[in-house]
């Protein structure tokens, strides 16, 4: 398994005030730098002296306490995380570290936005894994304690995502996302059981229930035109309330949400068949060619004929690397963060994967 960054090794850790606050804007959101292609990542980090302002983020945040205590200002609450707790955070609280207990408190970061999960699933299943983040309130219980147990295999598991990372083939992507859900299940099965929130908890399950519907019609017509009228006709909406309903319930539009899937569908096509961009396009339902690369390139950062050559390539070189570094994405208007390394698991990937299905099969069979 992956080690941590040796802590006399200063290089693999970072400060969060030098990191997290010039990707503040000005309307107080921070802004990761994730890979456009796989918006997932794992940090670490060291709190101390400079106060970082308050802000919101469109991607969710499981914050694992190494080591010391760190006091955080969540909307008008404080929360206090020590050794072992875990801290959870979704995307519509704006929040700070506002002090640590000591200058070398650390905390490892897990950061990933809901459609690295949404990318690939047409069922509507991956929404009941976010349960947790959607159902926070002003009353959610943003630690979870070291006791529980949880905090620990979060933190096991976040260590092997990292150990994938950059994740640019489709085995590595695999192995993530295997990992990522196992970690959400631990999440979904430790407030389910506590029972905070029920009422919360339970109407946003119910209004994923809502959508299944929708969800089965995209799978079936994915090659079609989908417009915002038939999808609310789907669930018996309006268009007004649809529009309004799904972007609650799932966090994004539900436009964005298809381009998202139809780009995921094309990216598997393309690194897997030999039929041309165009045929690819029709099939994923872009009837335009040209609006199909807009949008591909848009969303994946480069255009399908690129992407296909890419892929080919890392396969021909069996690295499963891109050819694009990572530190040359253009990411909004900060540069990226030096990454630090960490030891390979090469040796251990097999059985990493064998256990995570293992964990992910035993897990999800307690779920519901």
């Amino acid at each position: 398994m992956a080690n941590l960054p040796r802590s006399d090794n200063p290089s693999h850790w970072e400060r969060a005030y030098a990191i997290i606050e010039p990707q503040i804007d000005k309307e107080g959101i921070h802004r990761w730098p994730f890979d456009p292609l796989f918006p997932i990542d794992v940090s670490f980090f060291v709190f101390g002296p400079g106060g970082v302002r308050m802000n919101r983020h469109d991607y969710l945040e499981i914050l694992y306490i190494l080591q010391g205590e760190v006091k955080f200002q969540i909307q008008h609450r404080r929360v206090t995380a020590r050794t072992g707790d875990l801290l959870v955070i979704g995307s519509t609280f704006f929040h700070r570290p506002i002090k640590a207990s000591t200058a070398s408190a650390k905390a490892v970061a897990l950061y990933f936005k809901p459609e690295i999960l949404h990318s690939e699933d047409a069922t509507g299943e991956a929404a009941e894994f976010l349960v947790p983040f959607m159902a926070e309130d002003g009353n959610f219980s943003h630690v979870v304690a070291a006791s529980s147990g949880v905090p620990a295999e979060v933190f096991n598991f976040m260590k092997r995502i990292r150990c994938q990372l950059p994740a640019r083939g489709g085995r590595e992507r695999l192995t993530v996302r295997t990992f990522l859900r196992t970690i959400l299940i631990l999440l979904v099965n430790h407030y389910s059981n506590l029972q905070l929130n029920l009422e919360a908890f339970n109407r946003k399950r119910q209004s994923i229930q809502r959508l299944r519907p929708l969800f089965e019609f995209i799978e079936q017509s994915l090659e079609s035109v989908i417009s915002v009228k038939e999808a609310a006709a789907c669930v018996h909406m309006s268009k007004s309330h649809f529009t309004r309903f799904f972007r609650r319930v799932t966090g994004q539009p539900f436009v964005t949400y298809l381009h998202h899937l139809r780009v995921a569908k094309a990216q598997t096509l393309l690194t897997t068949t030999d039929r041309t961009i165009a045929e690819i396009g029709q099939e994923v339902g872009f009837n335009d060619q040209s609006y199909f690369g807009l949008i591909f390139h848009k969303l994946a950062g480069r255009s399908p004929r690129q992407y296909r050559n890419e892929t080919r390539k890392s396969e021909i070189n069996g690295n499963g690397a891109s050819s694009i570094d990572r530190k040359q994405r253009p990411v909004a208007s900060q540069p990226r963060r030096p990454a630090g390394s960490i030891t390979a698991c090469a040796g251990e990937e097999i059985a990493l994967r064998q256990q995570a299905d293992f964990d992910y099969a035993v897990r999800r069979s307690r779920v519901g």
